[in-house]
Protein backbone atom coordinates (compact mmCIF):
# COMPACT_ATOMS: atom_id res chain seq x y z
CA UNK A 1 0.00 0.00 0.00
CA UNK A 2 1.30 2.97 -0.90
CA UNK A 3 2.00 5.61 2.47
CA UNK A 4 1.67 8.79 -0.18
CA UNK A 5 -2.01 8.88 0.67
CA UNK A 6 -2.31 8.47 4.50
CA UNK A 7 -0.92 10.64 7.38
CA UNK A 8 -0.38 9.08 10.26
CA UNK A 9 -1.99 10.85 12.06
CA UNK A 10 -5.13 10.41 10.98
CA UNK A 11 -7.66 8.94 13.48
CA UNK A 12 -11.16 7.59 12.87
CA UNK A 13 -13.56 8.03 15.89
CA UNK A 14 -10.87 9.24 17.93
CA UNK A 15 -8.70 6.17 17.41
CA UNK A 16 -5.41 5.92 15.29
CA UNK A 17 -4.75 2.77 13.23
CA UNK A 18 -2.59 1.40 10.95
CA UNK A 19 -3.89 0.78 7.33
CA UNK A 20 -4.17 -2.94 7.20
CA UNK A 21 -6.13 -2.37 11.23
CA UNK A 22 -8.33 0.34 9.54
CA UNK A 23 -9.19 -2.09 6.73
CA UNK A 24 -10.18 -4.69 8.77
CA UNK A 25 -12.29 -2.35 11.09
CA UNK A 26 -14.41 -0.57 8.72
CA UNK A 27 -15.04 -3.91 6.33
CA UNK A 28 -17.76 -4.59 8.76
CA UNK A 29 -18.37 -1.40 10.44
CA UNK A 30 -18.74 1.12 8.08
CA UNK A 31 -18.93 -0.94 4.67
CA UNK A 32 -19.10 2.54 2.43
CA UNK A 33 -15.91 3.26 4.06
CA UNK A 34 -14.34 0.17 3.55
CA UNK A 35 -15.10 0.21 -0.21
CA UNK A 36 -13.36 4.03 -0.89
CA UNK A 37 -10.35 3.19 1.37
CA UNK A 38 -9.81 0.03 -0.69
CA UNK A 39 -10.08 2.08 -3.81
CA UNK A 40 -7.97 4.93 -2.02
CA UNK A 41 -5.39 2.06 -1.76
CA UNK A 42 -5.28 -0.03 -4.34
CA UNK A 43 -2.69 0.19 -7.23
CA UNK A 44 -5.12 2.47 -9.58
CA UNK A 45 -3.88 5.90 -10.15
CA UNK A 46 -7.58 7.25 -10.74
CA UNK A 47 -10.67 6.70 -8.78
CA UNK A 48 -14.30 7.27 -10.31
CA UNK A 49 -16.21 9.76 -9.38
CA UNK A 50 -19.96 10.53 -10.01
CA UNK A 51 -21.31 13.53 -11.09
CA UNK A 52 -24.61 14.11 -9.38
CA UNK A 53 -27.06 15.35 -12.32
CA UNK A 54 -28.24 18.56 -10.53
CA UNK A 55 -27.60 20.42 -14.00
CA UNK A 56 -27.11 17.35 -16.54
CA UNK A 57 -27.07 14.00 -17.07
CA UNK A 58 -25.34 12.48 -14.59
CA UNK A 59 -22.05 10.59 -15.80
CA UNK A 60 -18.79 9.25 -14.45
CA UNK A 61 -15.20 10.84 -14.56
CA UNK A 62 -11.88 8.87 -13.85
CA UNK A 63 -10.06 11.53 -11.09
CA UNK A 64 -6.49 11.18 -10.51
CA UNK A 65 -5.79 10.18 -6.62
CA UNK A 66 -2.48 12.98 -7.17
CA UNK A 67 -5.35 15.83 -7.66
CA UNK A 68 -7.37 14.78 -5.20
CA UNK A 69 -4.64 15.17 -2.29
CA UNK A 70 -3.51 18.77 -3.97
CA UNK A 71 -7.33 19.42 -3.82
CA UNK A 72 -7.47 18.81 0.07
CA UNK A 73 -3.97 20.18 0.82
CA UNK A 74 -5.41 22.97 -0.89
CA UNK A 75 -8.14 23.30 1.29
CA UNK A 76 -6.42 22.49 4.27
CA UNK A 77 -3.93 25.27 4.30
CA UNK A 78 -7.31 28.00 3.10
CA UNK A 79 -9.10 26.80 6.44
CA UNK A 80 -5.66 26.37 8.72
CA UNK A 81 -7.04 23.06 9.23
CA UNK A 82 -4.74 21.09 11.77
CA UNK A 83 -3.34 17.30 11.69
CA UNK A 84 -5.89 15.68 14.52
CA UNK A 85 -8.85 18.07 14.64
CA UNK A 86 -12.31 16.69 14.39
CA UNK A 87 -13.74 16.60 11.50
CA UNK A 88 -17.91 15.13 10.62
CA UNK A 89 -18.57 13.03 7.53
CA UNK A 90 -22.29 13.62 6.75
CA UNK A 91 -22.49 13.95 2.80
CA UNK A 92 -23.02 10.46 0.48
CA UNK A 93 -20.02 8.68 0.36
CA UNK A 94 -20.72 7.45 -3.40
CA UNK A 95 -20.33 11.22 -4.41
CA UNK A 96 -17.24 14.20 -5.04
CA UNK A 97 -18.58 15.94 -1.94
CA UNK A 98 -18.65 12.80 0.48
CA UNK A 99 -15.53 11.17 -0.85
CA UNK A 100 -13.62 14.73 -0.57
CA UNK A 101 -14.11 14.59 3.26
CA UNK A 102 -12.74 10.99 3.75
CA UNK A 103 -9.62 12.42 1.54
CA UNK A 104 -9.53 15.48 2.92
CA UNK A 105 -8.60 13.57 6.83
CA UNK A 106 -6.68 10.91 5.22
CA UNK A 107 -4.24 13.83 3.74
CA UNK A 108 -4.48 16.09 6.35
CA UNK A 109 -4.21 13.69 9.35
CA UNK A 110 -7.77 14.76 11.04
CA UNK A 111 -9.79 12.71 13.45
CA UNK A 112 -12.95 11.80 11.06
CA UNK A 113 -16.46 10.80 12.85
CA UNK A 114 -19.12 8.97 9.89
CA UNK A 115 -22.89 9.79 10.14
CA UNK A 116 -25.53 8.55 7.94
CA UNK A 117 -26.79 12.04 6.07
CA UNK A 118 -29.51 13.03 7.32
CA UNK A 119 -30.89 16.84 8.17
CA UNK A 120 -29.90 17.44 11.65
CA UNK A 121 -26.42 15.11 11.66
CA UNK A 122 -25.18 17.06 14.76
CA UNK A 123 -27.88 15.67 17.16
CA UNK A 124 -26.05 12.51 17.99
CA UNK A 125 -22.67 13.63 18.87
CA UNK A 126 -22.13 15.20 22.28
CA UNK A 127 -19.00 16.78 21.65
CA UNK A 128 -17.52 19.61 18.90
CA UNK A 129 -16.11 19.51 15.48
CA UNK A 130 -13.53 21.78 13.97
CA UNK A 131 -14.19 21.42 10.61
CA UNK A 132 -18.15 19.97 8.96
CA UNK A 133 -19.55 20.03 5.72
CA UNK A 134 -22.97 20.60 5.11
CA UNK A 135 -25.56 20.59 2.52
CA UNK A 136 -27.97 24.40 2.95
CA UNK A 137 -30.61 21.46 3.96
CA UNK A 138 -28.60 20.23 6.51
CA UNK A 139 -27.49 23.90 7.70
CA UNK A 140 -30.90 25.25 7.95
CA UNK A 141 -32.06 22.41 10.10
CA UNK A 142 -28.71 22.69 12.34
CA UNK A 143 -28.55 26.36 12.86
CA UNK A 144 -28.79 25.92 16.89
CA UNK A 145 -26.29 23.70 16.80
CA UNK A 146 -23.80 25.69 14.68
CA UNK A 147 -21.89 26.38 18.40
CA UNK A 148 -20.71 22.93 17.88
CA UNK A 149 -18.54 23.60 14.49
CA UNK A 150 -15.40 25.86 14.51
CA UNK A 151 -15.39 25.91 10.34
CA UNK A 152 -18.40 24.88 8.14
CA UNK A 153 -18.64 24.50 4.01
CA UNK A 154 -21.88 24.46 2.66
CA UNK A 155 -22.11 23.08 -0.63
CA UNK A 156 -24.57 21.61 -3.79
CA UNK A 157 -26.94 24.25 -3.82
CA UNK A 158 -26.94 28.18 -3.13
CA UNK A 159 -27.58 28.92 0.88
CA UNK A 160 -30.90 31.48 0.75
CA UNK A 161 -31.25 34.89 1.78
CA UNK A 162 -32.69 34.32 4.67
CA UNK A 163 -30.47 31.94 6.16
CA UNK A 164 -27.22 34.30 5.36
CA UNK A 165 -28.93 37.09 7.18
CA UNK A 166 -28.68 34.41 10.52
CA UNK A 167 -25.57 33.98 9.78
CA UNK A 168 -23.83 37.37 10.19
CA UNK A 169 -20.85 37.74 12.62
CA UNK A 170 -21.96 34.05 13.53
CA UNK A 171 -19.42 32.85 15.51
CA UNK A 172 -18.91 29.63 13.38
CA UNK A 173 -16.65 30.33 10.22
CA UNK A 174 -19.62 29.60 8.08
CA UNK A 175 -18.18 29.57 4.17
CA UNK A 176 -20.19 29.10 0.56
CA UNK A 177 -17.97 26.70 -1.37
CA UNK A 178 -18.17 27.42 -5.71
CA UNK A 179 -17.03 23.61 -7.14
CA UNK A 180 -17.96 20.61 -9.40
CA UNK A 181 -16.46 17.47 -9.64
CA UNK A 182 -14.26 17.88 -12.54
CA UNK A 183 -13.02 20.43 -10.20
CA UNK A 184 -12.58 18.05 -7.33
CA UNK A 185 -14.66 19.51 -5.26
CA UNK A 186 -14.68 23.44 -4.30
CA UNK A 187 -12.22 25.84 -5.35
CA UNK A 188 -13.55 28.97 -4.01
CA UNK A 189 -15.43 29.70 -1.39
CA UNK A 190 -17.46 32.90 0.48
CA UNK A 191 -16.81 33.79 3.62
CA UNK A 192 -20.81 34.04 4.47
CA UNK A 193 -20.42 34.58 8.11
CA UNK A 194 -18.39 37.63 7.43
CA UNK A 195 -20.93 39.06 5.46
CA UNK A 196 -18.49 38.20 2.21
CA UNK A 197 -20.68 38.37 -1.33
CA UNK A 198 -17.65 37.33 -3.49
CA UNK A 199 -15.65 33.83 -3.88
CA UNK A 200 -12.14 33.55 -3.41
CA UNK A 201 -10.25 31.71 -5.40
CA UNK A 202 -8.00 29.10 -3.20
CA UNK A 203 -4.21 28.96 -4.27
CA UNK A 204 -3.56 27.42 -7.31
CA UNK A 205 -6.67 29.51 -8.85
CA UNK A 206 -7.83 31.90 -11.46
CA UNK A 207 -10.37 33.29 -13.15
CA UNK A 208 -11.35 34.86 -16.60
CA UNK A 209 -14.31 35.54 -17.95
CA UNK A 210 -15.80 34.53 -21.72
CA UNK A 211 -19.47 36.07 -22.88
CA UNK A 212 -19.89 36.63 -19.12
CA UNK A 213 -19.67 32.93 -18.34
CA UNK A 214 -16.88 32.05 -15.72
CA UNK A 215 -13.19 30.03 -17.11
CA UNK A 216 -11.67 28.54 -14.48
CA UNK A 217 -7.57 28.36 -14.37
CA UNK A 218 -6.22 25.73 -12.08
CA UNK A 219 -3.02 23.72 -14.02
CA UNK A 220 -2.43 21.26 -10.57
CA UNK A 221 -6.31 19.87 -11.37
CA UNK A 222 -7.36 21.32 -14.78
CA UNK A 223 -5.15 20.27 -18.27
CA UNK A 224 -6.88 23.32 -19.77
CA UNK A 225 -9.01 26.18 -18.55
CA UNK A 226 -12.44 25.17 -17.93
CA UNK A 227 -15.66 26.85 -19.13
CA UNK A 228 -18.90 26.96 -17.28
CA UNK A 229 -21.76 27.64 -17.93
CA UNK A 230 -21.92 30.31 -14.35
CA UNK A 231 -22.89 33.48 -15.29
CA UNK A 232 -20.26 35.88 -13.05
CA UNK A 233 -19.56 39.33 -12.49
CA UNK A 234 -15.59 39.11 -12.31
CA UNK A 235 -14.26 41.71 -9.50
CA UNK A 236 -10.54 40.54 -10.57
CA UNK A 237 -8.59 37.44 -11.17
CA UNK A 238 -8.93 35.55 -7.76
CA UNK A 239 -12.49 36.87 -7.39
CA UNK A 240 -16.37 36.77 -8.26
CA UNK A 241 -19.77 37.70 -7.79
CA UNK A 242 -21.96 34.50 -8.98
CA UNK A 243 -25.34 35.72 -11.03
CA UNK A 244 -26.18 32.13 -11.93
CA UNK A 245 -25.98 29.77 -14.74
CA UNK A 246 -26.54 30.16 -18.90
CA UNK A 247 -28.75 27.27 -19.09
CA UNK A 248 -31.76 28.67 -16.92
CA UNK A 249 -31.55 32.01 -17.96
CA UNK A 250 -34.95 33.62 -19.08
CA UNK A 251 -35.23 35.53 -22.21
CA UNK A 252 -38.93 37.32 -21.60
CA UNK A 253 -39.72 40.25 -23.78
CA UNK A 254 -36.28 40.72 -24.67
CA UNK A 255 -35.76 40.95 -21.19
CA UNK A 256 -32.96 38.23 -19.31
CA UNK A 257 -33.83 37.02 -16.14
CA UNK A 258 -31.82 35.18 -14.03
CA UNK A 259 -34.06 32.60 -11.83
CA UNK A 260 -31.56 31.97 -9.07
CA UNK A 261 -31.15 35.99 -8.49
CA UNK A 262 -34.93 36.27 -8.32
CA UNK A 263 -35.23 33.23 -6.12
CA UNK A 264 -32.56 34.12 -3.92
CA UNK A 265 -35.23 37.67 -3.32
CA UNK A 266 -38.00 35.61 -2.69
CA UNK A 267 -36.33 32.88 -0.26
CA UNK A 268 -36.64 35.78 2.44
CA UNK A 269 -40.59 35.55 2.24
CA UNK A 270 -41.24 31.99 0.57
CA UNK A 271 -39.95 29.36 3.39
CA UNK A 272 -40.87 25.98 1.28
CA UNK A 273 -39.32 24.99 -1.66
CA UNK A 274 -39.87 26.81 -5.06
CA UNK A 275 -38.24 27.15 -8.13
CA UNK A 276 -38.64 30.25 -10.61
CA UNK A 277 -38.49 29.18 -14.82
CA UNK A 278 -39.38 30.65 -18.07
CA UNK A 279 -42.52 28.68 -19.48
CA UNK A 280 -43.13 28.98 -22.81
CA UNK A 281 -44.94 32.00 -24.37
CA UNK A 282 -46.39 32.64 -27.41
CA UNK A 283 -45.94 36.98 -27.24
CA UNK A 284 -43.01 36.99 -24.37
CA UNK A 285 -41.01 33.94 -26.02
CA UNK A 286 -40.73 32.67 -21.72
CA UNK A 287 -43.20 34.13 -19.23
CA UNK A 288 -41.82 34.21 -15.50
CA UNK A 289 -43.19 31.06 -13.58
CA UNK A 290 -42.83 29.27 -10.34
CA UNK A 291 -43.08 25.93 -9.37
CA UNK A 292 -43.67 25.23 -5.27
CA UNK A 293 -43.45 21.93 -3.64
CA UNK A 294 -46.56 21.29 -2.21
CA UNK A 295 -49.38 24.33 -1.77
CA UNK A 296 -48.99 27.70 -2.94
CA UNK A 297 -48.60 30.23 -0.35
CA UNK A 298 -51.88 31.79 0.66
CA UNK A 299 -50.65 35.29 0.19
CA UNK A 300 -48.75 34.80 -2.46
CA UNK A 301 -49.90 37.56 -5.08
CA UNK A 302 -49.26 40.13 -2.02
CA UNK A 303 -45.75 38.84 -1.26
CA UNK A 304 -44.69 38.84 -5.15
CA UNK A 305 -44.94 42.74 -5.33
CA UNK A 306 -42.28 43.65 -3.60
CA UNK A 307 -40.74 42.26 -7.20
CA UNK A 308 -40.69 44.50 -9.91
CA UNK A 309 -43.64 44.02 -12.61
CA UNK A 310 -41.18 42.32 -15.21
CA UNK A 311 -39.96 39.91 -12.42
CA UNK A 312 -43.14 38.83 -10.93
CA UNK A 313 -44.44 35.26 -11.96
CA UNK A 314 -47.16 34.97 -14.32
CA UNK A 315 -47.76 31.59 -13.84
CA UNK A 316 -47.94 29.34 -10.59
CA UNK A 317 -47.36 25.32 -10.57
CA UNK A 318 -47.66 22.89 -7.87
CA UNK A 319 -45.64 19.41 -7.44
CA UNK A 320 -46.49 17.31 -4.47
CA UNK A 321 -42.66 16.02 -4.38
CA UNK A 322 -39.71 17.82 -5.91
CA UNK A 323 -36.99 15.43 -7.59
CA UNK A 324 -34.23 15.58 -5.55
CA UNK A 325 -30.38 13.70 -5.24
CA UNK A 326 -28.12 14.48 -2.14
CA UNK A 327 -31.35 17.36 -1.03
CA UNK A 328 -30.01 18.97 -4.33
CA UNK A 329 -33.44 20.16 -6.24
CA UNK A 330 -32.75 18.29 -9.39
CA UNK A 331 -34.28 21.96 -11.34
CA UNK A 332 -33.99 19.91 -15.25
CA UNK A 333 -36.21 17.07 -13.78
CA UNK A 334 -38.73 19.75 -12.27
CA UNK A 335 -39.11 21.70 -15.48
CA UNK A 336 -39.11 18.61 -17.79
CA UNK A 337 -42.25 17.84 -15.38
CA UNK A 338 -44.03 20.70 -15.53
CA UNK A 339 -43.93 21.11 -19.46
CA UNK A 340 -44.79 17.45 -20.50
CA UNK A 341 -47.44 18.35 -17.91
CA UNK A 342 -48.86 21.41 -19.47
CA UNK A 343 -49.60 22.90 -22.59
CA UNK A 344 -48.49 26.50 -23.12
CA UNK A 345 -50.93 28.61 -23.77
Amino acid sequence: MNSFFYNNDFMLNGNSYSLESLLSTTKHSTPLLFLFLKQWTNKNSTITLQTSGSTGKPKEIQMPKDKMILSAKRTGKYLNLQAKEKTLCCLPLNYIAGKMMVVRALVLGLDLYLTKPSKNPLKTFPFNFDFVAFTPYQLEHSLKQLNKIKTLIVGGSPISEKTKKLLYKNKTNVYETFGMTETVSHIALKHISQGKKEFKALDGVRFETENHCLKIFCDSILKTPLLTNDIVDLISEKKFVWKGRTDFVINSGAIKIFPELLEKKLSQVFFIPFIIFGFPDEKLGKKISIVFEGKTPYNFEKLIKTLDSFERPKKVFNLKVFPRNNNKLLRKKIITEILNTYEPN
